[in-house]
């Protein structure tokens, strides 16, 4: 059965994986200078002060309610049904004391980075993937829209149609700036056979990638769309995209998988839209973005999430995959580090201009380490002190500039700052 969790949050880089790299690193664009990074949830723009502006921005695509703080949404998994959860930044960062659980919408996979201005309002909107709770209707990627009061609990969202005809209940969602116009757009996950694209004589392949760029309005109509051949060469589900930050964002297709480490196929950003050639990484099913040496060119670490296929005789990955976390540098080097595996995000945490990276889980012996980027790259992993969650996404939540990043197990959220635990709370 397909795996039942899309994780987060891509670059413009060199070759990976069995790929030679090549002597330039492909970009969407000149590198430019190293400056401060913001964290992997959050958007391009002056960062907020901590007091907060008092209008929406538009300068955080994770910031629902247009206040200058980056707002957290998540999947609670121990409700029953599951739900939607917004939790909401303050100068004095998150915490219980402004939150909404979304009661008439049950979703089935969410990411906590997935929030985008999909309608350039200024204020950050949700995509979530789901039904509404007791209606017929198929489950389709659906886009919570914020506004200066967040999402009230009783919101019901705008369902996004696919470009083509097919199972609705089989597709999957993601957003990024895919065309690097500034504006929000969704890549989709399409099964089976499919157009190879939306021209007036459009010819029947097989599974697909949906490229739907915006601004789009209240009805979930982008401004274009177009549909490509899988980036795999099959079915896919599992995608992971990079920041909105002033870039084409870049994206990776997982290769479909049952529980085991599949390889990504990376699609660098390109001004008006991805590249056409996908390049092949090694297997991994954890992936995230930023720019961990400071040069201004965006990096990949993707590694082991720890997953293993149930099915006797598969509980093992490979030597050169158990374990194992590999960074592709944009300017063309590898590093590779070995025992821990996990979920992984990426934010500048101490606000040095190098994003870091926590990657590790809240089970199997791998607690989360943070990697701390410097002019070098990333550093090895150190114990994350008092991590006991898997790394879940990350924001600027109390508006000083820096990042925090978020971790979750069992209903229990933790926000840290990479030296410490600065909140704890339950989810609901």
């Amino acid at each position: 059965m397909p795996r039942t969790s899309l994780f987060v949050v891509i670059l413009l880089l060199t070759g990976c994986g069995a790929a030679p790299p090549s002597s330039s690193p492909p970009s969407s664009s000149p590198p430019r200078s190293a400056s401060p990074s913001v964290p992997s949830a959050s958007p391009s723009g002056p960062s907020a002060s901590p007091s907060g502006p008092a209008r929406a921005t538009g300068a955080r695509p994770d910031d629902v309610d247009g206040d200058g703080f980056s707002d957290l949404a998540f999947q609670l998994d121990t409700a029953d049904p599951a739900r939607l959860v917004i939790v909401y930044g303050s100068r004095r960062g998150l915490g219980p004391g402004r939150r909404t659980v979304l009661g008439r919408f049950v979703p089935w996979l969410i990411d906590g980075g997935l929030h985008a201005d999909l309608d350039r309002d200024g204020y950050g909107d949700v995509l979530a993937f789901g039904a509404p709770e007791g209606q017929d209707r198929p489950m389709l990627p659906s886009v919570f829209w914020g506004g200066p009061a967040g999402i009230p609990a009783d919101a019901l969202p705008t369902p996004i149609r696919p470009p083509v005809a097919g199972d609705a209940g089989t597709h999957r969602a993601i957003t990024g700036d895919f065309d690097g116009d500034g504006a929000a757009d969704i890549a989709m996950a399409l099964p089976g056979e499919t157009p190879s694209d939306l021209g007036p004589n459009p010819s029947s392949s097989g599974p697909g990638l949906g490229l739907l760029f915006g601004p789009f309005d209240r009805a979930g109509t982008p401004a274009r769309r177009t549909v490509r051949a899988s980036p795999t060469g099959e079915e896919f589900w599992h995608m992971t995209a990079d920041r909105i930050g002033g870039w084409p964002s870049g994206l990776v297709a997982f290769e479909g998988d049952d529980g085991e480490q599949r390889s990504g196929w990376l699609l660098a950003g390109r001004r008006g839209g991805p590249a056409a050639q996908a390049r092949k990484l090694t297997p991994g099913m954890a992936a995230a973005f930023g720019d961990f040496d400071g040069d201004g060119v965006r990096d990949l670490a993707a590694g082991d999430d720890g997953s293993r296929n149930n099915e006797p005789g598969d509980e093992t990955e490979p030597p050169e995959v158990d374990r194992t976390l590999t960074v592709y540098y944009g300017d063309g080097r590898e590093r590779r580090f070995k025992g821990a595996n996990g979920q992984a995000i990426a934010a500048d945490l101490n606000g040095d201009g190098h994003d870091d990276l926590i990657f590790g889980r809240a089970d199997g012996g791998s607690l989360p380490r943070v990697h701390w980027g410097g002019p070098d790259g990333l550093g090895p992993g150190q114990p994350l002190p008092g991590a006991t969650g898997t790394p879940l996404t990350s924001g600027d939540y109390d508006g000083d500039g820096d990042g925090e990043a978020v971790l979750m197990h069992e209903g229990r959220i933790q926000v840290t700052d990479g030296k410490r635990i600065v909140a704890s709370f339950d989810a609901t």
